[in-house]
């Protein structure tokens, strides 16, 4: 029965290994949307964010969510 409790533990940690991890910006807002809503909208309106520097920028940005280079920088 040891064997099957250590085959199932073995189990677990490769199905967590390959779920992919959510990137600094998602830990700290909850959500990339979020992130957009309160940290870049805000600084658009108010002038301090230049409108198509920030498109580009969060276009960059989700692009590296939803790819995985956020995985691939935190594993180093």
């Amino acid at each position: 029965m040891g064997a099957v409790r250590a085959l199932h533990r073995r189990v677990i940690k490769l199905e967590n290994a390959a779920k992919p991890r959510p990137s600094p910006i998602a830990l700290f807002y909850g959500s990339f949307d979020l992130f957009v809503e309160v940290a870049i909208l805000p600084g658009i309106e108010s002038g301090a964010l230049s409108r198509p520097d920030m498109i580009d920028v969060v276009a960059a940005l989700r692009a590296w969510e939803n790819d995985g280079t956020w995985d691939r920088a935190c594993a180093k």
